[in-house]
């Protein structure tokens, strides 16, 4: 059996949303901790659910009982353009809130065994991680709900600005309603660096802003936890894919992995980070060509 999803896709590629998100692919809700995987645009049905398998593959959520049932969230977030539907991502962000909004509905209606409160771990990837925070924005809207509990929150490579998420911003709220959560950010993603600042641009929400998801500001006081993939030479497509970020993924959530990954830790909330890790305790990194090795 494949992952286990819930759906809002009308079609495989493209096409509008339904009018609510469904069950699919032998999801059914077996757990009072459920952990959602959230691509994000330009990822048609097919290309989604292998990135789900692969990171399953790779991080073992599915075999752990102890942090959540696994499923995978499809929305819309592309266009039928061929070549030309990567360059639908400004109009993908209206579709990525009403998705949030149709996920919150499906949420609340799950009942969990003894009537416990559905403890959500949400993992995020580009602008899934806006779909993330405006699905937590819709849990508050609705006046935090006690059937519901947004427990942690790994976003990787978030196509969120920063400006949305710091002081002041339209989901600060929402990101300190998630009671732990991780950045994996890297410099050298090349789409958050060149083609989301235009992209929001274009899309009518900030000038040139900078995304979270490459230095994984604000860099104190929000979130728990900040991974620098970019020693790994993460670049946009990497986070799905490869075992670093789902051992990152698995150690935020409390599992043992095989490498330790250096990480900036902060505990929720405080204004001054820790010191940084000795250099010793970094990987050692060499460049062969045009690759970067790690020894």
């Amino acid at each position: 059996m494949g992952v286990p999803v819930i759906t809002v896709r009308k079609e495989k590629v493209g096409g509008p949303l339904l009018p609510e998100a469904q069950a699919a692919d032998g999801f059914e809700l077996r757990s009072s901790r459920l952990i959602v995987l959230i691509h994000g645009y330009n990822n048609t049905q097919e290309g989604a659910l292998a990135s789900y398998g692969k990171f399953l593959e790779n991080s073992g959520l599915d075999k752990a009982s102890s942090t959540g049932q696994p499923c995978g969230f499809l929305w819309p977030g592309d266009k039928d353009w061929g070549l030309l539907s990567a360059f639908s991502y400004p109009f993908e962000l209206e579709p990525a809130k009403q998705s949030a909004a149709l996920l919150h509905t499906f949420l609340l209606k799950q009942t969990v065994p003894g009537n416990w409160p559905l403890e959500v771990t949400l993992v995020c990837h580009s602008l899934g991680n806006r779909l993330g925070l405006e699905l937590v924005d819709q849990y508050l809207k609705a006046g935090s709900p006690s059937k519901l509990n947004y427990s942690a929150g790994c976003f990787m490579a978030a196509a969120v600005p920063v400006f949305m998420v710091d002081d002041g911003g339209a989901l600060n709220p929402a990101a300190r309603a998630v009671h732990r959560s991780a950045v994996l950010h890297s410099e050298d993603d090349i789409v958050l660096h060149y083609a989301f600042p235009l992209g929001q641009t274009v899309a009518g929400e900030g000038m040139l802003p900078r995304a979270i998801g490459r230095y994984g500001q604000p860099s104190a006081g929000l979130w728990s936890q900040r991974t620098d993939m970019g020693i790994y030479g993460y670049n946009h497509g990497y986070y799905w894919d490869h075992p670093e970020s789902a051992n990152a993924v698995r150690k935020f959530l409390g599992l043992t992995v095989e490498n330790e990954i250096p990480t900036a830790v902060i505990t929720s909330h405080e204004t001054q980070m820790k010191a940084p890790l000795r250099e010793r305790d970094m990987p050692v990194r060499k460049i062969v060509g045009r690759e970067l090795v790690l020894g």
